[in-house]
């Protein structure tokens, strides 16, 4: 397969005090109270050298806790917020060069869609339906004729079994799956060469999640896009993805074919996450249970590392020494010190 997306060392920090202080979005109040204070450089490393690849047409799970820096890669990926260091290249050209304020006049802007968190908070109350999926194929495709919009809406609806009755509806005049089905179709509209699926279905009943979870299928299928899949249920994230991704405070700490992930994890992380899956016969209580408490992604000590503390199989020397980076299989790596590569030849 052809790679569509290729990270290289992408960085995301935010610098909290001290010389080049520009805080976290939302906190600017912070930083002007204490502004001019003089002191040490204080950096949160939010998303710390982190690469990987999506090849054309495959399904890329991204997993971990709150607070690991899901959210922020995303941000980057889908050019909503520039990166410290590091370079993102989408079919074949480097698109992190390109400031965020004004990636939306570039052509790769129609190419990588998101499909947001929350269906409710994500659309423009002011908006019907049609007018939510229209405006990309306005801006975008430069679809400007009243009839041909009329007709390109209501393609897209089709595809995502929207009611075209439900086109003249505000998001308040919607359930939660209709709101969904017009975040998917807004995005999917202008025809992504990647879609970024940020927790889709986390806001909806279970029901609802698992006709959208098939109509995402169904859509992968029909238009033979790629799909970043990011998810807390890894259920979901194994049915979805062709490939996950496992990170932990900023960093990717696992990566390989999803089958692996699930049945040969080699991260202590990834064990513990895979443990707390639901089972509906557990066969007793095999949990792996994490204690104490996280370290701060703020300065972290680059010589130690970041799950020490909370690993299960710990010891004194990874407070000392990073982990190392180790290929299990062809396609499977993990960074931990206790990580051995697979000597079966499988």
């Amino acid at each position: 397969m052809n790679t569509l997306l290729e990270v290289n060392n992408l960085k995301k920090y935010y610098v909290l005090s001290g010389e080049g202080a520009e805080g976290i979005p939302g906190f600017g109040w912070l930083m002007n109270k204490f502004k001019g204070i003089q002191g040490p450089k204080t950096v949160l490393h939010a998303v710390d050298d982190v690469s990987f690849h999506i090849a054309a047409g495959e399904s890329l799970g991204l997993v971990g806790e709150s607070g690991c820096g899901k959210s922020t890669l995303v941000a980057m990926l889908s050019r909503l917020s520039d990166a410290s260091a590091g370079d993102i290249h989408f079919n074949g050209r480097d698109i992190g060069v390109v400031p965020a304020k004004v990636f939306h006049a570039e052509p790769e802007r129609t190419d990588i869609q998101i499909v947001f968190q929350d269906p409710h908070e994500s659309l423009n109350p002011r908006f019907t339906s049609f007018d939510t999926i229209a405006e990309p194929l306005r801006r975008l495709k430069g679809i400007s004729d009243a009839q041909e919009l009329r007709k390109q809406v209501d393609r897209v609806a089709r595809q995502v079994d929207l009611p075209l009755q439900l086109l003249g509806r505000f998001p308040h005049q919607l359930s939660g799956g209709q709101k969904a089905r017009v975040n998917i179709a807004r995005a999917i509209g202008v025809s992504p060469k990647l879609l970024i699926l940020d927790e889709p279905t986390s806001a909806l009943d279970v029901s609802v999640q698992a006709v959208i979870l098939k109509l995402l299928v169904q859509l992968k299928q029909d238009l033979g896009m790629s799909y970043l899949f990011v998810s807390h249920d890894l259920n979901v994230v194994r049915l979805m993805c062709d490939r996950v991704i496992v990170m932990y405070l900023g960093q990717i700490v696992e990566s390989g074919a999803a089958e692996d992930i699930f049945t040969k994890p080699a991260h202590p992380y990834t064990r513990a996450l895979i443990s707390a899956i639901p089972k509906s016969d557990p066969g007793g209580d095999l949990r792996v249970r994490l204690t104490g408490d996280p370290r701060s992604p703020v300065n972290p000590d680059p010589d130690a590392c970041r799950f020490h503390g909370r690993c299960p199989s710990g010891e004194p020397r990874c407070s000392r020494a990073a982990p190392p980076l180790v290929q299990v299989t062809p396609d499977h790596y993990a960074v931990c010190h206790f990580v051995e590569p697979d000597s079966s030849g499988e």
